[in-house]
């Protein structure tokens, strides 16, 4: 889709752009200001594998607001963006024979982490209600077996837009502790929810269920910090001090310079992130109307992060045609939903981080091009 896409804007097409997974956003000016700063101050040498002790302190402060109870900065690790996190406890906890349960839809680089450990990734397809995603648990309790050994959600959760309502964290955490599970939690756009919805961490259900929850996450959605790679994972810290050596004998440490701006970020950036959230929130508005004023199509509107992720009919060929269809046909990207896993492969995912006069034009080029039958007859 990229390549072709990139052949067409090359032929003259103006390329309307659904797909990119980042911010269009540029980084708050304060954190732009303490990167320099820690350049000119020479903070450009080695730091703790595990992350500097002050950022640390911050994220733990940070996280025992969200969780509703006290995190160590112990409990931290400071890593290269939420993929390096993901990196560091996949390899921490899984062992080649396991079997890890990932819910889908769901974003493509979990089953390459599990797989690349030697371990069987096992998708569990959500539930549809209106062409909403729901976490069915007995779908989930359905897919344990004695060797499972983990089970990952995302929420707010990529591609569908869903933020997991307290009723479905208790029921995967109810699972993880009857079958003694361990809960990846990629809580990366947690920043980036709606008017009407609350993120909820899993690790604020309980002590027990902190023990064996481990938090994936990054500075890089909330502050439209992508190119930067600053993530961090809250593990117990028995499993924080085995990430620790993990992440000392994978990367040495992340960007020394980048942490430094990381402290400004979360102790200064929150009033940007307010901002640039009110801006998704108009924009998730007007892609969401207009998806539904498209005949055939029911979009749900998202609760989090910048995805919508609409249904289409199951007559139109798939989200592989469809999408090669509306590029082909007006120049606007979009993901199919079959990247995401069998079970959307009729959807398609739209990012809604493009201006408003992007999704605007994209929006009218998306109803003048569908539904496709009435264009193909």
């Amino acid at each position: 889709m990229r390549r072709r896409a990139d052949v067409l804007a090359a032929s003259g097409v103006e390329i309307i752009d659904f797909g990119v997974g980042e911010p269009d956003f540029d980084v708050p000016p304060p954190i732009k200001e303490a990167a320099i700063k820690a350049i000119r101050d020479d903070k450009s040498h080695y730091v703790d594998p595990r992350g500097l002790l002050e950022l640390r302190e911050s994220i733990a402060r940070h996280e025992a607001e969200q969780q509703g109870h006290a995190v160590d900065p112990d409990q931290i690790v400071v890593t290269p963006g939420t993929l390096g996190a993901l990196s560091l406890i996949t390899r921490a906890v899984l062992n080649p024979g396991d079997e890890v349960l990932i819910i889908e839809p769901r974003w493509g680089p979990y089953r390459n982490l599990v797989s690349l450990t030697g371990a069987t990734p096992v998708g569990v397809p959500m539930s549809t209600q209106a062409g909403r995603f729901i976490i069915d648990a007995e779908r989930i309790a359905a897919a344990i077996t004695e060797r499972t050994r983990a089970i990952i959600l995302n929420t707010p959760w990529n591609p569908t837009g869903r933020v997991l309502s307290l009723q479905e964290l208790n029921a995967v955490a109810e699972l993880a502790e009857r079958h003694d599970l361990w809960i990846i939690s990629d809580e990366v756009y947690s920043k980036m929810v709606f008017t009407g919805a609350d993120h909820v961490s899993i690790a604020s259900l309980g002590v027990e269920v902190a023990k064996r929850t481990v938090i994936a996450t990054s500075l890089s959605k909330s502050f439209a910090m992508t190119g930067w790679r600053l993530g961090y994972c809250v593990a117990p810290s028995e499993l924080a001090a085995v990430l620790g050596r993990l992440n000392h004998y994978s990367t040495r440490c992340a960007s020394s310079i980048v942490q430094h701006a990381a402290i400004v970020a979360l102790d200064e950036g929150e009033p940007f992130v307010d901002d640039m959230r009110q801006e998704y929130s108009r924009r998730r508005d007007a892609i969401a109307t207009g998806l539904n004023e498209i005949d055939s199509v029911v979009c749900p509107v998202p609760e989090g992060a910048f995805y919508a992720f609409p249904q289409i009919p199951d007559d139109w060929g798939g989200s592989e045609v469809v999408a090669n269809y509306l590029l082909e046909e007006s120049g606007v990207v979009v993901t199919p939903g079959s990247a995401y896993g069998s079970s959307s492969r009729n959807h398609l995912r739209l990012s809604f981080a493009a201006s408003m006069p992007a999704i605007q034009e994209g929006l009218l080029r998306l109803q003048n091009s569908l539904p496709m039958q009435n264009n193909q007859s």
